[in-house]
């Protein structure tokens, strides 16, 4: 089913996909090349859609818009090559990940080019509160990236250590799309503190259901390998719930198979996160993220932008358009 979204902002997020191209054009070939080979792959352009919908919705009818959600997109995007870098990532959206195509150089040079050209977007903006925050979020968002890796080596990862680095890896970059737009409509302090609670309790819950389809979902309607994040090594809400939740003979074998990350023990895991009733109460977290971003949107105006938003909430729990 597609979401409403899609076809209320056809017409924008056509203009969007056109501004990332020219974005991440370069002198140097090969630095257009490998960008363009993620950024040309799609994906579902969430962030992006979530700051066009949250200014449309507020009345925005400037032109700023697109280079507003292009630069967002490009902050995305370098994260995500970064990330599968240090995550030793195979794939990415389908395709092989870009330092698996190349070489890690290329993953770690070629994240820096599309940062660059998001910093560029950023400058060109005439209201500093809008460059100011996007800033301090992407310095929010390196900040995340950095403690994940700190607590990579830790042999259990907490609740609230997962929570506080999906807060800023996730959540962070939703909050600014949503923010930005806010400033962006010279919304008060009020609207602007109800798009943040918003954007962010949907970025949690965004990263929460991504969790969920590692271990439950369909790899021929999500794109993602089941048990990636298995296999990575990956300390994810279902796994840390499963800990919690099951006995000492459980926990000691889910640890032990969980550190080991063969594929062949990718079915005694979810076993063992059957037994822990894993998935109910992982549904059930999410669901609460779902219900705040509901709450929060009552601030917005009525409207058809404001429905799809509401849309998108309401079909996040399956994921799978």
């Amino acid at each position: 089913m597609e979401l409403i979204y899609k076809k209320l902002i056809a017409g924008e997020l056509k203009e969007l996909e056109n501004s990332l191209n020219e974005s991440i054009n370069s002198d140097i070939q090969l630095a257009t090349e490998v960008s363009n080979y993620l950024v040309g792959s799609g994906g579902k352009r969430i962030r992006p859609a979530i700051c066009i919908l949250v200014a449309k919705a507020l009345g925005y009818s400037g032109n700023d818009l697109i280079k507003l959600a292009s630069s967002i997109e490009l902050l995305h995007t370098a994260t995500l090559i970064h990330d599968d870098v240090v995550d030793e990532s195979l794939t990415r959206r389908g395709k092989e990940s870009i330092h698996t195509k190349w070489d890690n150089a290329h993953g770690v040079l070629v994240g820096d080019f599309v940062y660059s050209k998001a910093f560029q977007l950023m400058a060109s903006f005439d209201e500093p509160k809008i460059i100011r925050t996007l800033a301090d979020s992407t310095n929010r968002i390196s900040e995340g990236e950095v403690l994940q890796l700190t607590l990579k080596n830790q042999s259990i990862l907490s609740e609230e250590d997962y929570f506080e680095v999906i807060d800023r890896k996730t959540a962070e970059l939703f909050k600014v799309s949503a923010v930005t737009a806010g400033i962006l409509c010279s919304c008060d302090n009020t609207i602007l503190k109800s798009l943040a609670n918003f954007a962010n309790s949907l970025g949690i819950a965004f990263q929460i259901q991504d969790d969920i389809l590692d271990y439950y979902g369909d790899e021929s309607l999500t794109g993602k390998k089941l048990g990636k994040d298995f296999e990575e090594g990956k300390f994810t809400l279902p796994i840390i719930l499963a800990l919690k939740q099951n006995n000492n003979k459980n926990q000691t074998q889910l640890l032990s198979l969980f550190k080991r990350g063969r594929h062949e023990d990718f079915p005694k895991i979810l076993l063992l996160l059957e037994e822990g009733n894993v998935l109910k109460t992982t549904q059930k977290i999410f669901a609460s993220y779902a219900e705040e971003c509901m709450g929060e949107l009552k601030n917005i105006p009525q409207n058809s932008y404001k429905d799809a938003l509401e849309d998108i909430v309401s079909n996040l729990g399956s994921r799978l358009t």
